[in-house]
């Protein structure tokens, strides 16, 4: 006996390879999935660095677990009572004295040639 189109065995052959398109389209949305994730968890964002501050005539420097942060003349800041200013001398850092603990908005910058530095983009004044 022939088997014509509208068999059994011709049905099964094409699920089986619809099943095996699905599960190559499954895999490869998993293998993008993970490279994604592997690719973004270097912008982690910004994190706060808390630490003793030495601060200068607008300038302010802060070393904590033996790396240095600062910047000088303005910065965005968020005061005592929560408000965002845009730039401008942060209130609680003063001038000429050591503060005892500081904290900072630092942000992770990558270069081009595959270095990286930390660079402060906030001073949050809140206690």
């Amino acid at each position: 006996m022939a088997l014509g189109l509208g068999s059994d065995a011709s049905t099964e052959n094409g699920s089986s390879r619809r099943l095996g398109v699905v599960a190559l389209l499954v895999a490869g949305a998993i293998v993008l999935a993970f490279v994604g994730y592997v690719v973004g968890s270097h912008r982690a964002g910004t994190r706060a660095v808390t630490g003793p501050a030495q601060v200068g005539d607008h300038e302010v420097t802060m070393t904590v677990d033996d790396t240095a942060y600062g910047f000088s003349d303005s910065m965005p800041w968020i005061d005592a009572t929560g408000s965002y200013h845009e730039g401008g001398w942060p209130s609680c850092l003063g001038s000429m004295t050591t503060l005892p603990s500081v904290t900072f908005g630092v942000t992770r910058v990558d270069y081009p040639d595959g270095g990286w530095t930390d660079q402060v983009v906030y001073v949050d004044c809140r206690p």
